[in-house]
């Protein structure tokens, strides 16, 4: 243990730095010889690492000990510039959609989190998967990244709004039909004539976020 200096920033900081590098959780921990039990305890704050574990995590992840425990807000350590560090930003995340003809999306829809993104990456807000319509690619519970400003072209995996429900789909366009595509080949397509006035294509999926 440290000594009671460990703050409770510590899991968050060490979440992100690991993170951004795409390590999963179970990397982390053979990277630096330890259980994938012991980096998961300190996840939720049940243990602390002592000052050497401290010292080594700091060194693999570019930064300092008193970045990781909190006692600092600069990531890099003194002295050095990190080259892999990337400035992100936030986006809304949404649930659900409730839309008009208008193609609006969101709209009356709650925001019920933020997630960060790379700031040189697209996208306009972010819209919560459900079931598994589209695995193995894209899972239950991930986060589809839509950026409307981005032309949908036929192929495509886009937003669509269908009578009120908002589905992730590939998107094909068939003589003036709009055929919307799952991933897993148990769900056949869904094919909307061109008269269907409830359905629009809200915007591209331009990039996916996992909760791992």
């Amino acid at each position: 243990m440290c000594g009671g200096v460990l703050v409770s920033k510590f899991p968050e900081r060490l979440k992100e730095l690991r993170r951004q590098r795409g390590w999963s959780q179970r990397e982390l921990a053979q990277k630096i010889g330890m259980s994938s039990g012991t980096v998961a305890a300190w996840k939720v704050g049940r243990n602390e690492p002592n000052y050497d574990m401290l010292k080594k995590l700091a060194d693999l992840l570019d930064t300092s000990v008193d970045y990781l425990i909190g006692l600092s807000d600069i990531p890099s350590p003194p002295g050095k510039e990190v080259p892999w560090a990337v400035k992100l930003r936030p986006i809304p995340v949404y649930n659900g959609a409730s839309v008009g003809i208008n193609g609006s999306f969101p709209d009356g829809s709650d925001v019920v989190k933020w997630i960060m993104i790379p700031a040189n990456k697209s996208g306009k807000f972010g819209v919560i998967i459900h079931g598994d319509s589209m695995e193995p690619e894209i899972k239950g519970n991930d986060i589809a990244v839509i950026d409307p400003d981005f032309a949908v072209d036929s192929g495509s995996l886009a937003l669509v709004i269908l009578d009120d429900e908002a589905y992730v789909k590939k998107v094909y366009f068939h003589d003036g039909a709009v055929i919307l595509q799952s991933l897993n080949p148990k769900y056949p397509p869904i094919t909307i004539p061109a008269r269907k006035l409830k359905m629009c294509v809200v915007g591209k999926v331009v990039g996916l976020h996992r909760l791992y």
